[in-house]
């Protein structure tokens, strides 16, 4: 059993299990709103007994505040450059460079990335068409300010270059493991090609890398109350958070929040 924290709680005190189903989810698995956690499934809807924090609930999920940083004792895989691989390099080094899988970053004491979410997750699927020049979301989450059920998520967010069809523009699915693999004979269109018969999408021949990225929720990792993020962290000059990109006109500590905001604009923005 793995038992964590100052409360010693098991996995399951929180993934609660029922007739081998187990709660939670992963959207890079699930992509609805469905099957949740929740950090009030115990604490209290408004749990601080301070208004003015309190107040945020309805626009921050607790995660936001409360895991202010991932990857604190190990380092965490950030980024994954397929396009690099096949090289024969004197020692390769896992944190950085595998002949088999490429260019790797990884990250310590790692600061989230923040969107709104939903609770929803748009997906990439096989086959489906992309624009090379610009990133492919494999998981965006869904929501906005303009939508009441959407709070602040932390993210950590992989980045990676994987291979793509320049014809069909779509991504491959290449065969890696085994013979005729790339990780057997290191050739990007073998892989390819016998990753499209496997998978019944075709392959041009034309084989690129193309940028994507994958969001993931935060979590695991809650700090003690006394190392949650403080005001000063997101409202202020040069703060984690990026009022713009989320919607704001500026910082909502000086100009109100988004319910403020949708009361001044009549509710149309």
């Amino acid at each position: 059993d793995v038992h964590m924290g100052r409360h010693d709680f098991a996995c399951t005190d929180c993934h609660r299990t029922e007739n081998h189903q187990i709660s939670g989810k992963m959207m890079s698995v699930t992509a609805t709103n469905v099957n949740q956690l929740a950090c009030t499934d115990c604490h209290d809807e408004r749990p601080h007994r301070i208004e003015r924090l309190d107040e945020h609930i309805a626009s921050v999920a607790c995660q936001t505040c409360h895991v202010p940083f991932v990857a604190k004792t190990e380092p965490t895989k950030v980024a994954w450059d397929w396009s690099t691989a096949g090289k024969d390099v004197d020692l390769e080094d896992p944190h950085r460079y595998l002949k088999m899988k490429g260019s790797f970053l990884y990250a310590k004491n790692l600061v989230p990335e923040y969107t709104w979410f939903n609770g929803n997750t748009a997906r990439y699927l096989k086959g489906d068409k992309i624009d090379p020049e610009a990133v492919t979301h494999l998981t965006k989450p869904l929501g906005g300010i303009d939508d009441p059920t959407a709070k602040i998520w932390p993210f950590k967010v992989h980045r990676a270059k994987q291979p793509y069809d320049k014809v069909y523009n779509y991504l491959i699915v290449p065969k890696t493991w085994g013979k005729g693999g790339y990780w057997t004979e290191f050739d990007w269109h073998k892989a390819a090609k016998l990753g499209a018969e496997a998978t019944k999408l075709p392959f041009s021949g034309q084989l690129g890398f193309a940028e994507t990225d994958m969001h993931w929720t935060l979590t695991h990792m809650v700090a003690p109350k006394q190392h949650a993020l403080q005001c000063v962290d997101c409202h202020t000059r040069g703060g984690r958070m990026d009022w713009k990109a989320l919607g704001y006109d500026g910082d909502p500590a000086d100009i109100g929040g988004r319910t403020h905001r949708r009361e001044i604009s009549g509710g149309e923005r």
